[in-house]
């Protein structure tokens, strides 16, 4: 028995699987899926392995906890992944503390979470998942040694009483806290540091590589050689200057590292060529400039001729799209002889590309297509990616190395996606009032009638150095769902579109911005006789709340207006979020006892006298990277000024909650915003 498809609404999540995170060995491919257990309230994340022919597909792992992070074996007969499952090895017993580096007025850590993520290995043949690792705050994801005997990850463990951020007080259960950062969203308190670590397969020992009050990650071991490379912030200004980070080498066996590079740079994925003579990592020099080009760079082992290859080529290495339906995925450069693949982004588009290292020809273009790639893998023919379109979520694809032949190899969302009606979107270029041309996209309501007027929501981006781009928005969708037109677009400070349009909001945030948005809306409404220009509705996320709250303090067009996870006052976000004091810094032009004035000039708050919209305010409790203080300060403004307000404050949850919070605070937050906007449009 068919039925017809219907529009999308916001409680149809839990039917939207998550497919990421690709890993190829040969010609064979292994993935992550990741669904909602709307029982349970949480999610679950199983391995899948496949041929890049798309034979063979089947599911590895049970999927009944978070298993992820899949890496081959070196002879690509076992997989080693992380996941939350119950443990099989017990913790080993807490070493003794020398009583003369203690502290009497010092408690141990808070305890772990419930079975942290530990490492395990399973054989492609057959046979239970075995677990190698059983560290007390868990691990993160592995990589081989060359013959397959060992495994390095990073792995937090706890520090001598008077060396970490933050620790728990001997009097009763407060905080002492030393450092200027010792919180960070989503992650809480930071009671630890990372270092790396190696475990042998064959003894389970494990062994500690690196020490010291420094966070070190992402260990990748060197093709038939004996180094690790790692991202580290190894500075000594390092606690007070976040944005830093190195590549790193120690030796395998431990003893002294090596800093690649050691000028002001933020670098990260470390990734070796095949016989480990060359080392490539993605960033960009002047670590606290947040709108530089991350480009592709390359050295030998020892750390000899760092090279810059994309220093010319004016886009941004990496993905910088978004989407509430997008699982993380590794990100890495890949090398293939002396060229390597990477992932960039522009207009709107996340794509594969081939920098040759050894000549200076330019980047070459894989994949294509309006889509977003959101990880990809080098197969034994070709490449191997996830990619998600404006009306359908991320699949698994392989193709020839050129891009050619592509097929579709996962298809875990077709069953779901066949019942409902999902809109895709219609191109727009604006024209901003100085003559810049701005990338905008119209989504139409579902199931749209001829000769009917529908509300419009225009919808801001968060970072502000993200971009929209051609993927899956549920939350787009499900306004589309409810017969709202969605206008979503890059205004200037977005990514994507070179280095001056990303940077160009910096120190005037809402004056550079804001034009650019409105731009898009009023675009819109010319380019189709179906938008009802009397009932529009402003909405956006972080930045993009700073966004509409800047609008509805400027404009008056608008009848309703949602904001989310907001930033309202840059003189206190600078001491209060988690990043305030770098990223504040940069981008808002000033600190508060210097620059109070222009500070509040680009402040939101200053302007909630000219504010009549009505306002919806939702905010997340346990947010460090936008404080709710943000929020309550906007939220009193008005309440006091007798404005229509209203305030939603959803507990334990982080800055991520559209994306990857609890499945039911998810539906929480999405219901309020558009219960919002149906009573008022």
């Amino acid at each position: 028995m068919t039925t017809t498809p219907r529009p999308i609404t916001i409680d149809d999540l839990p039917a939207l699987a998550q497919v990421h995170d690709p890993q190829a060995h040969g010609d064979r491919i292994a993935w992550v899926v990741t669904s909602i257990d709307a029982e349970a309230d949480t999610y679950t994340s199983a391995i899948w392995v496949g041929n890049a022919d798309g034979t063979n597909v089947r599911r590895l792992t049970s999927g009944t906890h978070r298993d992820a992070n899949p890496r081959w074996s070196p002879d690509g007969t076992m997989i080693a992944f992380t996941s939350n499952r119950p443990p099989v090895l017990t913790l080993p017993a807490e070493p003794d503390k020398d009583d003369a580096k203690s502290s009497k007025d010092a408690k141990p850590a808070d305890k772990p979470k419930k079975n942290p993520n530990q490492m395990w290995v399973i054989r492609l043949d057959g046979g239970e998942a075995q677990q190698v690792t059983n560290l007390k705050y868990g691990v993160s994801a592995g990589s081989w040694k060359s013959d397959g005997s060992a495994l390095t990850f990073s792995a937090q463990s706890d520090p001598e009483p008077d060396t970490a951020p933050m620790t728990n007080g001997g009097v009763a259960d407060e905080r002492i806290i030393r450092d200027l950062s010792y919180r960070f969203d989503g992650v809480g308190y930071r009671e630890r540091y990372s270092h790396i670590w190696t475990v042998d397969l064959q003894t389970g020992k494990h062994t500690q590589l690196t020490a010291g009050d420094v966070i070190d990650g992402d260990p990748q071991w060197q093709p038939r050689g004996d180094l690790i490379a790692f991202n580290s912030n190894r500075r000594s200004d390092r606690k007070r200057n976040l944005s830093p980070r190195q590549i790193v080498l120690v030796p395998a066996s431990g003893g002294e590292v090596t800093i690649i590079d050691t000028v002001d740079a933020s670098f990260d994925s470390p990734s070796w060529n095949a016989d480990g003579s060359r080392i490539a990592w993605i960033g960009h020099r002047d670590a606290g400039a947040n709108t530089r080009n991350d480009n592709l760079w390359t050295a030998n082992a020892d750390g000899s001729k760092v090279k810059n290859h994309t220093e010319k080529w004016d886009v941004s290495v990496g993905d910088a799209g978004m989407s509430d339906v997008h699982g993380g995925s590794e990100g890495r450069p890949i090398w293939h002889g002396d060229d390597v693949y990477l992932l960039a982004s522009q207009r709107g588009t996340t794509h594969v590309y081939r920098i040759a290292t050894a000549s200076s020809k330019k980047p070459a273009q894989v994949t294509t297509g309006h889509r977003r790639i959101g990880g990809f893998a080098l197969t034994a023919s070709g490449v191997a990616y996830v990619c998600g379109y404006i009306n359908r979520p991320k699949e698994l694809f392989a193709a020839g190395l050129d891009g050619s032949d592509e097929i579709q190899i996962s298809h875990v969302n077709d069953d779901a996606l066949a019942a409902f009606v999902l809109s895709d979107a219609i191109d727009i270029t604006a024209t901003a009032p100085d003559g810049k041309q701005i990338q905008a996209w119209l989504l139409p309501p579902a199931n749209r009638e001829e000769g009917q007027k529908y509300p419009a929501i225009l919808q801001i981006h968060g970072g502000p150095h993200a971009m929209y781009a051609y993927d899956f928005f549920h939350e787009m969708q499900s306004m589309a769902g409810k017969g709202y037109a969605v206008i979503f677009s890059n205004p200037r400070g977005s990514s994507g579109y070179g280095e001056e349009f990303c940077a160009c909001t910096r120190a005037q945030w809402g004056e550079s911005d804001m034009p650019d948005v409105i731009a898009a809306l009023e675009a819109a409404i010319a380019d189709v006789d179906w938008i009802d220009a009397d009932r529009l509705g402003v909405t956006g996320g972080s930045y993009g709340g700073y966004l509409t709250n800047w609008i509805v303090g400027h404009d008056q067009r608008f009848k309703a207006a949602v904001t989310q996870r907001c930033v309202s006052n840059f003189y206190s976000f600078f001491g209060t979020s988690d990043i305030g004091v770098n990223f504040g810094e940069f981008e808002f032009g000033g600190v508060p006892w210097r620059d109070a004035e222009l500070l509040l000039k680009y402040s939101p708050i200053s302007y909630v006298d000219d504010i009549h919209t009505p306002l919806l305010i939702i905010h997340n409790e346990s947010d460090l990277r936008c404080p709710i203080e943000q929020a309550e300060q906007m939220f009193t403004f008005l309440k006091y000024l007798e404005r229509e307000v209203a305030f939603v404050r959803i507990p334990e949850e982080s800055h991520d909650l559209s994306r990857s919070g609890t499945p039911s605070r998810r539906k929480a937050r999405l219901s309020h915003m558009i219960d919002w906007f149906d009573s008022h449009l």
